[in-house]
């Protein structure tokens, strides 16, 4: 289905049709120049004097942008269709297109109301066709064949995960590679709840204000309570949660649906004045400041059941839309549901929406609090699955989560010498989340993060259980003193928060990592370098045993599913950070790229592993496109540039490049990007590198006649560098710690050596029988072809990314 904007036509008065607000409507250049149109046909003046004629267009909703699977629709015209002639004009092809659609039943009733023709683009945009009728296709959102590809918003520096391809763009066939900062914004044109907030003025009644009625939409989206309980039951067992404990969001849907007002929502149909009582209760509870009490149960007591809040509500549904969109795309549980809800992504949204107007009610009264600053973590979190990790949104959600907890304080934690308890203990966890998650969009995007460790003062939260913290009293302060001398559990069991503060810690040096990046170029140094790639490795060969990664767990009964899940992925991160370095460390001339190749292989292994045991990790597949952004793009990019060097001067390196190793993983590769869904927020993206990697393989593995090495005036013994050159490749003191050297042995996904069995990364890859030489028969164009791909269009993530879920922004 298509839900792109339709064209408008005029009608036989050669007028066009008005708003729903009776004023007629601007075109295109003038609606987003914010500039007063003078609505004439078929081109406006103000267009006309800009000579921008071919982009004078009226939209009947210029707000709606395409579905991800939305297709294009072929209309055919015939030559006396003319503006302005009724039936047998446009107006008239439009009715009867519509009609020969509708009776093929291939349009949605969506789709049927917005399928209509530009009669001023017309008599410029027609063509004829073979049948000596005019065609015009309708507006259609692209596909990673198709393109052009919407252009990005915003502006993407040098560690966003393309960045190793526009470096190499003299590699690559194309001198004009560049990151692009035009936006065009699409927002979706359907109602939602947010719609509604621009009602929420300062006032004090209740009854009857726009803030209930708002609150009542929001009650009324609450799932009943067989569903609830289904979702919920389903989010305790298997989806993983950094904001808040689960056992606290789990308390509060339980109150919720034992409080007094709760028969309200087990009626069917549901009372608007059982609601807008409802709503009037939590819009009062919401203009008095919520206390903190250390214990659980007095935190509890003071925002559930009579004192319910909207952040309470909040949380719920944010829990709800976690379960949701970890289910299977087709699992049986959206049949048994109504409407839209049978759609995963569509009943995902609706519930996202309603976590923001909860948002949005809870700032009536510019009040913060803990729950407040946790409802804000888990919006942005969702954002990103629905909306993609680089859309604008997101990173503005991200800067008021930022704001939010400074406002609050979680920033500058200090030591008052008092036990550890629930509320202290969810502020270590909670700021710690914002913390990584702020470190992970500036390495994504390439922009400054909002946090820095030079103005922050927060400890890590123990490794604690939350039963334990739940519990609190003398079975916490027990817990607290079974810990070892780091922090960390002695039981061998990996927490939420065992994750949550694993990855805070390798978060701190990240921010070290994004200032040498990002910052002065002074301080990029050798030493520097080194001495950050050694805290890395410090850390990560410094946690527990019970958290090291060895690939043969994979099968052992002793490691479950998601144990081995939160291994491979903290040792993904620990490659990604450090893959930035020995990129930075290549880039500036300090490292000869070996170590740089070897940690780009194994973290490539690492992540087609994730698709390949994908069966195992059902519940993580919403995250799958932002795994290969992070981890698959980065990494192929650097063997994907290794290689075409090869490839165009197969003897003017002296890297080693297991060609045989990389061309399988790049194979598996492609299946990954080829099985993430259109609604994925990364989409496009998948599909773009898709075509990419695939075009290689095909110039690599089906080369032309194969010169004779002679003619190339080199040896074939100076092809191949000796393993003792290709180990000892340091250059400028970085040796040891920049190149990988004696790693532990291990199979890898395709039957190729690894080194996952180790602290140390990449290392111990086999070396002596791999050839590197490419012969350079059949390829002498220099990869011509790439001057087709579209590089002006920035960053290759979703250009065209779904804002559908974007309601809020």
């Amino acid at each position: 289905m298509s839900s792109s904007p339709g064209l408008l036509s005029p009608t036989a008065s050669s007028t066009l049709p008005r708003r729903r607000n009776g004023k007629p409507p601007s075109c295109e250049p003038c609606r987003r120049a914010k500039v007063s149109c003078d609505h004439t046909l078929p081109v406006c003046e103000r267009c006309r004097r800009r000579k921008v004629v071919a982009k004078c267009v009226y939209l009947t909703a210029p707000m709606t942008r395409p579905v991800p699977d939305g297709r294009g629709r072929r209309l055919v015209l015939t030559p006396t269709m003319t503006a302005g002639s009724g039936e047998g004009g446009l107006d008239g092809a439009v009715v009867k297109g519509s009609e020969r659609e509708r009776e093929s039943g291939s349009l949605s009733v969506r789709e049927k109301e917005r399928l209509s023709i530009d009669v001023s683009a017309a008599p410029r945009d027609l063509s004829h066709s073979t049948t000596g009728g005019l065609s015009v296709d309708a507006v259609s959102k692209p596909t990673p064949e198709s393109g052009p590809f919407i252009k990005s918003g915003g502006f993407f520096g040098p560690t966003n995960f393309s960045a190793v391809f526009m470096e190499n763009r003299e590699n690559l066939g194309n001198d004009e590679i560049q990151i692009s900062v035009d936006s065009d914004l699409h927002v979706p044109s359907y109602e939602s709840l947010q719609s509604q907030t621009f009602l929420m003025l300062a006032g004090k009644q209740h009854c009857g204000s726009p803030r209930v009625a708002l609150g009542i939409k929001v009650l009324n989206a609450m799932p009943d309570e067989h569903t609830c309980k289904f979702l919920l039951e389903w989010y305790f067992e298997k989806c993983h949660e950094s904001s808040c404990p689960k056992h606290s969001v789990l308390a509060l849907a339980n109150s919720f649906w034992n409080s007094s007002f709760a028969g309200s929502f087990r009626k069917e149909p549901r009372v608007t004045d059982d609601l807008e009582h409802v709503s009037t209760l939590l819009c009062k509870n919401a203009e008095s400041a919520l206390q903190e009490f250390e214990d659980f149960d007095d935190w509890l007591a003071s925002c559930s059941g009579q004192n319910f809040r909207w952040e309470s509500l909040g949380s719920v549904y944010g829990a709800l839309t976690t379960s949701i969109l970890s289910l299977p795309e087709r699992d049986a549980f959206f049949a048994t549901q109504r409407g839209e809800r049978r759609n995963r992504r569509d009943f995902a949204v609706e519930m996202k929406d309603c976590v923001q107007a909860c948002i949005t009610l809870s700032n009536y009264m510019d009040l913060i609090n803990v729950p407040m600053v946790a409802l804000l973590t888990k919006n942005f979190v969702l954002q990103t699955v629905l909306s993609g990790d680089a859309s604008l949104v997101v990173w503005r959600q991200l800067g008021d989560l930022v704001s939010s907890s400074t406002a609050l304080g979680l920033h500058r934690q200090i030591d008052t010498g008092r036990p550890p308890s629930y509320i202290s203990e969810t502020k270590k966890r909670l700021f710690t989340s914002i913390f990584c998650f702020d470190k992970g969009s500036a390495l994504l995007t390439g922009r400054p993060p909002a946090l820095s460790y030079r103005y922050t003062r927060f400890e890590l939260p123990l490794d604690l259980s939350e039963e334990v913290l739940i519990q609190g009293g003398e079975v916490l302060q027990e817990a607290v003193a079974k810990l070892d001398e780091n922090g960390w559990n002695q039981e061998g069991q990996i927490y939420s928060t065992t994750a949550t503060r694993a990855h805070g810690m390798f978060s701190q040096v990240l921010n070290e990592v994004l200032e040498l990046s990002l910052g002065d170029k002074d301080i990029c140094t050798a030493e520097n370098i080194n001495y950050l790639m050694g805290r890395i490795q410090t850390i990560y060969n410094s946690l527990p045993s019970f958290y090291a990664f060895k690939l043969s767990d994979l099968g052992s009964p002793n490691c479950t599913d998601r144990m081995f899940w939160r291994r491979l992925c903290l040792r993904l991160i620990m490659l990604e950070h450090r893959l930035l370095l020995e990129r930075l460390a290549h880039k500036e001339g300090f490292l000869s790229g070996q170590s740089m190749v070897d940690c780009a292989r194994e973290m490539l292994e690492l992540t087609v592993l994730l698709w390949v045991q994908r069966d195992r990790f059902t519940e993580h597949h919403h995250d799958y496109d932002w795994m290969l952004m992070c981890w698959g793009v980065p990494s192929s990019g650097v063997l994907i540039v290794e290689l075409l060097k090869q490839v165009k001067a197969p003897h003017s390196t002296k890297l080693v490049l297991p060609r045989s190793e990389i061309v399988q993983n790049l194979s598996l590769l492609i299946g990954f990007l080829e099985w993430i869904k259109p609604a994925a927020g990364n989409y496009q993206l998948c599909g773009r590198m898709k075509l990419i990697i695939k075009k290689i393989l095909d110039q690599i593995l089906n080369p032309g006649p194969t010169p004779p090495l002679s003619s190339q005036g080199v040896t074939a013994s100076s092809a191949m560098p000796s393993s003792q050159e290709s180990r000892n490749a340091s250059v400028n003191g970085l040796g040891g710690v920049g190149e990988f050297q004696n790693a532990g042995m291990g199979v890898g996904v395709n039957g190729s050596t690894v080194g996952f069995d180790n602290g140390s990364v990449g290392g111990g890859f086999e070396q002596q029988q791999q050839q590197v030489g490419f012969d350079n028969g059949g390829i002498d164009d220099g990869f011509d072809w790439l001057n087709n791909v579209d590089w002006s269009r920035g960053p290759w993530f979703d250009l065209g990314q779904d804002f559908s879920a974007a309601r809020w922004s």
